[in-house]
């Protein structure tokens, strides 16, 4: 075989992975993104409560040397904290908004079928009843869907 075409075939495999971990994924990353709302808003409530607990104005305290390059400021690291939070819940929602897109995109409908059954987290057998087939006939949909969605997210050129 010609060495492009097993860089593009490998190329492939390797975005088939990533859709069916995107896929794997999907459920957990919309309930982390739930989750770290929920605990911005906790943290933004008791914002003022942590600020005004790592601060040493007075006493012995405020005249001890401190740590040089290390942070020791609570409001600092919250921040940071934060940040990394809201860069994670902003990765997670780029990812499920392109795997939406590429899912209503599919042509077959069965395909689409398939996919969105394993997005609300039903299991093959299940999604072989409602489409009144057999569960091998649901894992060959779902590979030529995988096949499909990765080559439209992620390998556009191909």
């Amino acid at each position: 075989m010609n060495k492009e075409v097993l860089n593009q075939m490998e190329t492939l495999m390797e975005a088939m992975q990533m859709v069916e971990q995107d896929i794997r994924d999907y459920g957990w990353m919309v309930e982390k993104i739930s989750s770290l709302k929920e605990q911005e808003r906790i943290r933004d409530k008791n914002a003022g409560k942590l600020i005004a607990a790592g601060t040493a104005a007075y006493g012995l305290s405020a005249s001890l040397p401190k740590a040089k390059n290390v942070n020791s400021d609570p409001t600092h690291r919250e921040a940071r904290k934060g940040l990394r939070h809201w860069e994670r819940c902003l990765r997670y929602k780029r990812k499920i908004e392109m795997l939406e897109k590429a899912v209503s995109e599919l042509k077959d409908e069965r395909e689409r079928i398939v996919i969105e059954g394993l997005l609300d987290g039903e299991k093959n057998y299940m999604i072989a009843q409602e489409l009144n087939v057999t569960r091998q006939t649901v894992h060959e949909i779902k590979k030529a869907a995988i096949r499909n969605l990765a080559i439209t997210m992620y390998l556009k050129d191909l």
